[in-house]
């Protein structure tokens, strides 16, 4: 098995207590243990992560042909509308980080003939009908007339930075596919964003992992909604990359990674006082957010290549010797800097209640709407507890190694998204 971090710590009356580390590369220097294989414990936990990974691979394949109907008729309706049009996709399907109940996202580019803004009201010489709409009006009336899109479910949101159409089609529930459709604009990233995904996923691959985990995680706690307080899939997979990021570049045990990680933002990230930089791979102070957004980076080192970090060094550990630990409330006021910050001194994003810089728009916060962001520290924490009390139950049990105990269910809410997602009946429940 890959060396773990999960040691044997034989303690003066002869009996083993369990060290769980929780794998930040910067703290190496206070692991007082040597790191002992604990037969197979956390390479099991990866072992239930492969095989989510399976079971999640078997049921997209099982959508495609739903998904390919879906591109087709959004293909022709926008060029029936726009003869000229092209249309591309981005998101999570593209880079393979969806679930089958993520949206499909299209990205329309119109001719330049078609981009000049909308007339407000019509001419002296018009009438009331010469007002121009906005083409996302155009296409949502378009759309109602469709009969496999469900017209309920058609909602037109302009009130945001991209305006976008929100459509599904019409079928059972556990067949339908959401759309999501905007047009390209100054201020839309998302095709740049699909290749920078890509680059951090070809240099990191341990991210793609520990992101549908975390995102079936928070689906099943309402957590997964940027506009509800919850973190954007955009902004989770920064976080989880800039984690990655840490870690030596040869550890390649998921099991390890997903424990150090839950550890770490649930019970160590204090987001009111530190961001989050993957362009320029560190942590920082948010009150010197202004500056940061202006530090320059060589990108040609990669994105695998940690920064040197700015932050002392954590030595607090939840371990299975430290039982106050493990089930104290979790502390806000720990955090990577030893001393207080003047919260005064914020300037930029204040009041925002986590900072992860867009590495395509240093000066954008992608987490400024995530509002319930200490739910989701809670829920990490918690997440993390029961991982670290289920290691401990399974090293104690009767099961070996080819035991069939599933030590991914105490994350997976959704039991049947785990251990029946392959299965069309429960796939049919309501």
């Amino acid at each position: 098995y890959a060396e773990s971090e999960t040691s044997l710590e034989h303690n003066a009356g002869g009996q083993e207590s369990h060290v769980f580390s929780g794998l930040h590369r910067v703290q190496h220097q206070d692991s007082f243990f040597e790191p002992i294989p604990l037969h197979g414990i956390e390479s099991r936990l990866s072992k239930d992560i492969t095989r989510y990974m399976q079971a999640l691979k078997s049921q997209l394949k099982k959508n495609e042909p739903r998904r390919l109907l879906a591109v087709e008729g959004i293909t022709k309706i926008v060029e029936a509308l726009w003869p000229r049009a092209q249309i591309k996709m981005y998101g999570s399907h593209e880079t393979k980080l969806c679930l089958p109940s993520s949206d499909m996202d299209f990205v329309i580019s119109l001719p330049a003939v078609h981009k000049n803004a909308p007339a407000t009201a019509p001419g002296d010489l018009e009438g009331r009908n010469a007002i121009i709409e906005t083409n996302q009006k155009v296409l949502a009336r378009r759309l109602k007339s469709e009969y496999w899109l469900d017209q309920r479910s058609i909602k037109v949101i302009e009130r945001t930075a991209v305006p976008v159409i929100k459509v599904s089609t019409k079928d059972s529930r556990s067949r339908v596919v959401q759309l999501d459709l905007s047009f390209d604009a100054k201020e839309h990233h998302g095709l740049e964003a699909l290749t920078m995904i890509r680059h951090i996923l070809e240099q990191l691959p341990m991210v793609r992992p520990l992101v549908l985990v975390l995102k079936q995680f928070l689906l099943d706690r309402g957590l997964l909604t940027a506009y509800t307080g919850g973190l954007s899939s955009y902004c989770l997979f920064l976080m989880v990359a800039r984690y990655c990021q840490e870690q030596a570049p040869s550890w390649n045990d998921c099991g390890s990674l997903l424990m150090g990680l839950l550890d770490f933002y649930g019970n160590f990230f204090d987001p009111r006082i530190t961001g989050i930089s993957v362009r320029t791979r560190q942590y920082f102070f948010r009150s010197q957010e202004a500056q940061h957004s202006q530090q320059q980076f060589p990108e040609a080192q990669g994105w695998n290549t940690p920064h040197q970090n700015q932050f002392p060094d954590l030595t607090k550990r939840n371990s299975f010797s430290s039982k106050p630990h493990r089930h104290q409330p979790l502390h806000r006021q720990v955090s990577f800097q030893s001393t207080q910050t003047n919260t005064s001194q914020f300037k930029s994003g204040k009041f925002d209640p986590i900072w992860v810089e867009d590495p395509l728009n240093p000066g954008n916060n992608v987490g400024r709407n995530a509002f319930r962001i200490f739910q989701v520290q809670r829920a990490f924490s918690d997440a993390h507890r029961a991982l670290v009390a289920s290691l401990e139950w399974d090293i104690n049990s009767e099961f070996g190694d080819d035991g069939e105990y599933p030590l991914l269910k105490c994350l997976l809410q959704n039991e049947d998204v785990f251990f029946a997602i392959d299965d069309p009946i429960h796939l049919q429940r309501p």
